[in-house]
């Protein structure tokens, strides 16, 4: 276990390097050089794509339902080859009528219905928010099992009357602050936001830097690489071994929930809030789209390639698939290499914020547009009204991420 000190404290430093990319890249946009206009960025920030389930939840789903977990990335990758006749007409339109966020995108297709503005809000603002508790929940369960305590308990509070901070609602409001200073300082919507995207692209870095340090940590110095791994579970366990390496389990191939989640998975990379508010609105050039469609894969072909060796090497070392969703943590942990499970830490720290901070931005540019604008337009105008307009914005973030 690591003390909640030094966990807390490297996390802070963390979330202190970010502010301070975020922050270098605003000046650097206002002195007239963006730091974020090139293909690496903009491909590294589509990257985000990647949460807390791909670093934690893909080897939880390879150690108990085995190769389904590939779908989520098959489907993007397929995608992409479409971007550069689909995603650029529409960045183009987008750019030409001011679209701000998916709903405005979709809602102009038919004469800007505020009704259909609405009604697609409500849906995004409803699905979403069980997907960033589940970012926060990783964050909580990952600084528990990396500390051994729920809460950040330091000596001041054997002194006071306070209960300890939740994890979870530290990061909430570190993100809030981080997501309000970043994403909102501005009532324009439509202007892209380069310090938030230059962090998501450090972040994406991290994150993956972090689980092929654990892979190549599982696969190569616990074991003698991938051949070793899937013959010793051939061999301890074949049935296991043929279950976890057959589409749908042995001699039943479930193709319509293949195809399902193949299907779905190729739309979520272009119309879920967080990944258009990033393809679209934070789209410097329609060129870099070109290097985006094979960088963007190459990705997550990287981030995906230990996660059966991590999940099998797993069940060999704890001799089953309980708690799969943490092996990226526990393995380093339980085998004497605490630096390495911080590692991994910040990695799953990096994809669980990277979504928060981005969906947040989106979902309340959306709930200012289309819940709060038809509203407000109504009334009077006053000379109060931009104030209140970026204030409600910002408190929308607020909700998003707490009420998650």
């Amino acid at each position: 276990m690591l003390s909640i000190e030094l966990v807390a404290g490297v996390s802070l430093l963390y979330i202190a390097l970010l502010f301070m990319v975020a922050y270098y890249a605003d000046k650097k946009r206002e002195l007239g050089r963006s730091i974020i206009s090139n293909p690496n960025v903009y491909s590294l920030s589509i990257a985000f794509y990647a949460t807390s389930w791909t670093f934690y939840g893909s080897v939880g789903k390879a150690a108990t339902s085995g190769l389904d977990f590939l779908l989520i990335y098959l489907g993007p990758s397929l995608t992409v080859f479409s971007w550069w006749f689909l995603l650029r007409k529409i960045v183009r339109i987008s750019k030409e009528n001011n679209i701000t966020s998916i709903a405005d995108f979709i809602s102009s297709r038919y004469g800007k219905s505020q009704w259909l503005g609405a009604i697609i809000t409500a849906i995004a603002v409803m699905g979403i928010m069980p997907y960033i508790a589940l970012q926060l929940k990783a964050i909580s369960n990952t600084f528990a099992l990396i500390t051994g305590n729920r809460g950040i308990h330091f000596h001041l509070y054997e002194w006071s009357s306070f209960e300890s901070p939740h994890p979870g609602f530290l990061a909430a409001l570190f993100l809030t602050v981080f997501s309000i200073v970043f994403g909102a300082r501005r009532l324009v919507s439509s202007e892209r936001h380069e310090g938030l995207v230059a962090a998501i692209a450090v972040e994406s870095i991290v994150k993956l830097a972090a689980f092929m340090a654990v892979g190549l940590f599982t696969t190569y110095f616990l074991f003698d690489g991938f051949a070793d791994i899937f013959s010793r579970l051939s061999a301890k366990a074949p049935l296991m071994f043929e279950r976890l390496t057959t589409v749908g389990g042995p001699g039943k191939v479930s193709y319509i929930n293949w195809f399902s989640i193949f299907y779905l998975s190729m739309g979520a990379i272009m119309i879920l809030p967080r990944q258009f508010h990033i393809l679209v609105i934070e789209n410097s050039s329609e060129e870099h789209i070109k290097a985006a469609m094979w960088r963007f894969p190459v990705y997550l072909f990287l981030i995906n390639l230990f996660v059966v060796p991590i999940a099998f090497a797993g069940i060999l070392l704890t001799g089953s698939s309980k708690d799969a969703d943490y092996f990226v943590l526990s393995i380093p942990l339980t085998n004497g290499h605490p630096w390495l499970a911080m590692v991994a830490f910040l990695g799953g720290f990096s994809a669980a914020t990277g979504m928060v901070i981005v969906e947040s931005v989106a979902i309340s540019t959306m709930i200012l547009n289309h819940l709060v604008m038809p509203i407000v337009v109504k009334l009077k105008p006053r000379i109060w009204f931009p104030a209140l307009l970026i204030n409600l914005k910002r408190f929308g973030i607020f909700l998003v991420i707490f009420l998650g």
